[in-house]
């Protein structure tokens, strides 16, 4: 159980509790027997000094037995079941002056001994109250029960929370249809019920966001169509093979923008399968419309478990991001061990990678006008959704960013 949480803490409180009334019934319990011990005593003690009277002060046998009787004390004349009780444990002893007298417990009758001195008598008390006050513990259990039903009642009113915190998780993991509505009355339900009604204005934003990107690359796909259509029509010329590469590439970024934009909204599910890390950096040249074999790389029989498309657009940024801001428009990629190196020379970065990784921040607004500043926001989102984690540092003019992934 983690020591932090609200139940744990509750268990040490009920825990606590438990022990400290343990001890106070404990207490109480002695309490209750040393004080009937001691009225038992008292009441022997009397019929101690009757008998001490009759042996030593000169009283008679007859003022003896009327003294016993009114205290429900009988003289037994029984030598066998006085050696048979002398057998038995002793429950207790009465101090007197001249002696001590034993008591035992048999038969549902409490029995004095005598001292030596008074003739060894043997008594029994005819009305033999026995030490009861077992009504203690009685007391104890039902305090007890009590404090077993609270926890109980307290744990499972808690335990919606850590549903609660399940139902989350997979939220933040992009999955949109939970019901977190509850019909309980407590506090945790009206919280549950608070979150089921963000969540819906969540879906509901989500979903106008799905409708208008749909619509909005709709009506920027029938343009391209029409506009790759009329080159149909148009002679074979330069000008008609620079238009078609246009065309081209306009319809390639909408169709990134679109895979953008379902990883960032997390719609996807990232499928990862094993693929030889050249596969993906070549794949990443011809996003770019690059030449073949111009990206330099050590890149061998290398593979890991990543998402091809996904991977894919990691690269394909990291490697415009290095011929925007190169000075010479080269950009290098290097393996080692697990860590995958993008090198380009230029200028350090201005801030720390933190900053950059943020939606719409760029590195130097002046050399790229046409950036949003989501390159590396997309790189290091797509990164994280692979468990990889991403790095950067300068060093010796190098602008060096770091991929560092582990295979499965």
């Amino acid at each position: 159980m983690n020591k932090h949480s609200i139940l744990f803490k509750i268990s040490i409180f009920f825990l606590v509790a438990f022990v400290m009334m343990t001890i106070l019934f404990d207490v109480m319990y002695n309490y209750e027997f040393t004080s009937a011990k001691e009225k038992l005593r008292s009441h022997y003690h009397h019929v101690a000094m009757s008998i001490m009277r009759w042996k030593f002060a000169d009283g008679t046998k007859e003022q003896l037995l009327k003294d016993l009787a009114e205290q429900n004390i009988e003289i037994i004349d029984d030598k066998e079941f006085y050696k048979s009780l002398l057998k038995e444990k002793r429950v207790d002893r009465v101090q007197c002056a001249r002696g001590h007298f034993d008591l035992y417990e048999k038969d549902n009758y409490r029995y004095i001994i005598s001292p030596k001195n008074t003739g060894s008598l043997l008594l029994r008390d005819n009305k033999t109250e026995f030490i009861d006050i077992y009504y203690v513990w009685i007391l104890y259990g039902l305090f007890v029960l009590v404090l077993f039903a609270l926890y109980i009642s307290i744990a499972v009113s808690i335990y919606p929370l850590k549903n609660l915190q399940l139902k989350i998780k997979r939220f933040g993991e992009g999955e949109m249809n939970i019901d977190f509505t509850s019909k309980k009355k407590d506090e945790i339900a009206d919280v549950s019920n608070e979150f089921d009604l963000t969540v819906k204005k969540i879906q509901n934003m989500v979903n106008a966001r799905a409708i208008f990107l749909r619509n909005i690359t709709h009506e920027l796909k029938t343009p391209i169509t029409k506009g790759k259509l009329s080159l149909e029509f148009i002679e074979n010329s330069k000008t008609k093979e620079i238009l078609n590469n246009v065309f081209t590439r306009l319809d390639l970024l909408i169709c990134e923008f679109l895979r953008i934009e379902n990883v960032t909204s997390c719609n996807c599910s990232i499928n990862k399968k094993e693929y030889h890390i050249a596969d993906i950096i070549d794949n990443a040249v011809d996003l770019l419309f690059l030449e073949k074999n111009s990206i330099k790389h050590n890149v061998k029989s290398e593979k890991f478990f990543v998402d091809f498309d996904l991977m894919s657009i990691v690269f394909k940024n990291l490697i415009d991001n290095g011929l925007k801001y190169s000075y010479d428009a080269n950009v290098s990629i290097y393996i080692e061990g697990q860590q995958l190196y993008f090198c380009s020379n230029g200028e350090k970065m201005s801030h720390d990678l933190e900053y950059y990784i943020q939606p719409f921040t760029k590195h130097n607004m002046s050399m790229s006008s046409d950036s949003f500043g989501l390159g590396l926001y997309i790189v290091n989102y797509i990164i994280e959704k692979h468990g990889f984690s991403f790095s950067y540092k300068y060093e010796k003019g190098k602008n060096i960013f770091i991929l560092s992934f582990f295979n499965d």
